[in-house]
């Protein structure tokens, strides 16, 4: 009966030590740091628009997306869809966007007012450093961007 009760000990004990190891660890082995900024339309503060941060490169070396949701002062702090603060340390691919779907029947119910050049077609790319930052400001602007043409 003794060696019994040692096996279940043991087994429980070593169950415990597993689960506080393996569920004590917070994240998925990639660095996040702290990212936060203000977003600006034409100056002004951009309120209740998403930054969505895509790490680049394949998932299994890149780390989680991140996004940031702007307060009445154009103000965002970065989290990853499942709350841990921060983006990962590397370069993203930065979508800016004001659209809302609602989340059951997909429709949307805020039609996107940022210019497709900072969403869809986005080309903003930032680096988290292995200090994060504070700074990670956007001043976007509204009007079509002027392209030069050269007379023939």
């Amino acid at each position: 009966m003794d060696v019994v009760k040692n096996v279940c000990f043991r087994f429980l004990f070593s169950t415990f030590l597993i689960c506080l190891v393996g569920c004590g660890r917070r994240g998925d082995g990639f660095t996040y740091q702290p990212v936060s900024g203000v977003v600006t339309v034409d100056g002004n503060p951009a309120v209740n628009v998403t930054v969505a941060f895509a790490p680049q490169g394949t998932s299994l070396e890149s780390g989680r997306p991140s996004i940031g949701i702007t307060d009445s002062e154009g103000r965002y702090v970065a989290k990853t869809l499942d709350g841990v603060d921060g983006a990962a340390v590397g370069e993203h691919l930065i979508s800016i966007t004001a659209e809302q779907l609602d989340p059951d029947t997909h429709e949307v119910v805020k039609p996107e007012t940022i210019p497709v050049r900072y969403n869809d077609k986005s080309e903003i790319r930032l680096t988290v450093t292995s200090g994060g930052t504070q700074e990670a400001d956007f001043a976007l602007e509204s009007k079509p961007l002027r392209h030069s043409r050269k007379k023939p």
